[in-house]
């Protein structure tokens, strides 16, 4: 079992729950743009999970690749 699973399956019970609290309030028709809805967020979240599980495991205090340093205060620009 990887990191991921246990968090994918808490989120997969949440959008159980939701699925059916919203049966009982709207409208067949809309019901299924929903749960299409619900289902790419939850591979969204899904995704996010695993992706920050595999950085962690090879390097947790390596910066990103491309990122660079954040600068503490803006510079200051001249108008005319």
């Amino acid at each position: 079992m990887s990191d991921g699973q246990p968090a994918y399956r808490l989120l997969e019970d949440a959008g159980r729950l939701i699925g059916a609290s919203v049966s009982e309030f709207v409208p067949p028709d809309a019901q299924l743009h929903l749960f299409n809805a619900q289902r790419e967020l939850l591979l969204a979240f899904a995704a996010v999970i695993e992706h920050n599980a595999q950085r962690s495991i090879r390097n947790p205090r390596a910066p990103r690749a491309g990122a660079k340093r954040a600068a503490r205060r803006p510079s200051r620009v001249t108008l005319d």
